[in-house]
């Protein structure tokens, strides 16, 4: 198979260099990832300047090159440009820390793997639980999983699979679940400081609060030691919650 490799965390992230290691003894892999950190960068594109890719030599991949742009931009420079034929699938990952409901909205690891979706390549987006990961061996080995379940249950256009894994050793994962996707909610005050002139300024708020659990959601079953497999799309998917045929005269 032809994989493309994306991520959100930089071309030298400890979880982008073991996928390669790991997929590239039975697949041809290419990679274009940013050259630096770009998390929460969601479906953001570069409209205002050139990109530079810079080759780079990564053992195991066939090509690789360190864009300096966003997640998105890695997607659509790779497959439109830099990679010498369409790959088979883009795997966007593996995340340093999980994806999972609705920080899907605001993940580049996700934005990557969309992008590969409505560009009508097959796409997966992989995280591994925790901001510092240890058991990247069990990451790998369920994206080896999830690149046969893609050849024996491609997606239709437009959507890719949202895959969470635990940061557990493998013979501690319980299984996989097929879920939706949890609610998460953030602090809504930044933390503001100020410089030596008096002059004020912002860190983004860390934690979440809590919010109404539902036991089949994709964070409480990863919490549970499953593997989480979601198919997401930019599709509306439940159009008839909102019913507003009394405002435009009875037309749905």
């Amino acid at each position: 198979m032809k994989i493309l490799l994306v991520n959100d965390d930089g071309i030298d992230a400890v979880g982008i260099r073991r996928l390669v290691q790991a997929l590239s003894a039975a697949h041809t892999v290419w990679v274009a990832a940013p050259d630096r950190q770009r998390s929460a960068a969601s479906m953001a594109m570069t409209l205002d300047q050139p990109l530079r890719a810079v080759p780079r030599q990564i053992e195991g991949a066939a090509l690789a090159y360190a864009v300096d742009g966003m997640p998105v931009d890695c997607t659509r420079l790779g497959l439109g440009n830099l990679v010498p034929e369409r790959p088979d699938l883009v795997i966007s990952g593996i995340n340093h820390g999980p994806n999972l409901g609705s920080d899907t909205l605001y993940s580049g690891t996700c934005g990557g793997a969309l992008q590969a979706a409505i560009l009508g390549v097959q796409a997966i987006a992989m995280s591994l639980d925790k901001r510092d990961p240890v058991h990247f061996e069990t990451a790998t080995a369920v994206a080896e999983r999830m690149i046969e379940i893609v050849k024996n249950h491609p997606l239709p256009f437009g959507m890719f699979y949202n895959v969470n894994v635990p940061d557990l050793p493998p013979e501690e994962i319980k299984g996989f679940r097929v879920t939706g996707l949890s609610m998460v909610r953030y602090n809504g005050e930044y933390i503001r400081h100020e410089d030596p002139l008096g002059r004020p300024y912002y860190w983004v708020p860390r934690g979440k609060l809590p919010c109404e659990a539902d036991e089949d959601s994709d964070y409480a079953w990863m919490k549970k030691g499953y593997v989480t497999v979601t198919p997401m799309s930019f599709h509306s998917e439940k159009l008839d919650a909102v019913d507003l045929s009394d405002e435009f005269g009875g037309e749905a």
